[in-house]
């Protein structure tokens, strides 16, 4: 499962570089993280944490969610924003016909971080395995709490975990992210 979350991410590796730190895309993708994070990934807006709740229900066709910074009026939607270093309370309920789940994907910080100091991995997870639900019945939901991810300014793209729903565009993580400010 983890090589299946790595893979991905390897092709987004070759990102520019600066002068100081470490270019991206020289660090291996399983680098050992040795520095800390705030040290890696500096704030990009100068906000961090917070408590969010978010309802995200799935169906057969997609995820739509409310909660998070929902500036849309309450407006139904795939993209869920919060705050990096955030507290989210998740609810998850299956609307559709067979059973879904959630799981978000690493991604690549070199869109947002082109030069890392040494020890820093380039790579940016939500933390495994509280931030995952396996695949629940239809009209189930389940509730899970974790911290978002340190590295900001990124979208990672969450989908259903469960088997089949990877060829479903909008279970397959192609429509739906998440945006850490």
């Amino acid at each position: 499962m983890a090589l299946g979350l790595l893979l991905p991410a390897v092709g987004l590796l070759h990102c520019s570089s600066s002068s100081s730190g470490v270019s991206c895309s020289s660090i291996s993708p399983d680098a050992a993280a040795t520095t800390p994070l705030t040290t890696c990934y500096p704030d990009n807006d100068g906000i961090t944490g917070g408590a969010y709740t978010i309802d995200l229900a799935v169906d057969d066709t997609g995820f739509t969610s409310t909660g998070g910074d929902d500036n849309d009026g309450g407006i139904t939607k795939n993209v869920i924003a919060t705050q990096n270093d955030a507290m989210v309370t998740l609810t998850l309920t299956n609307k559709g016909t067979v059973p879904h789940g959630f799981q978000v994907s690493c991604v690549s910080v070199c869109m947002s971080y082109p030069s890392l100091p040494a020890g820093c991995s380039p790579l940016a997870c939500f933390p495994q395995p509280q931030s995952t639900i396996a695949p629940i019945a239809p009209g189930a939901s389940m509730t899970i709490m974790f911290n978002t991810p340190t590295p900001d300014g990124l979208l990672y793209p969450f989908s259903s975990t469960a088997p089949g729903d990877g060829a479903v565009p909008g279970l397959n993580g192609k429509n739906s992210q998440w945006s850490l400010m």
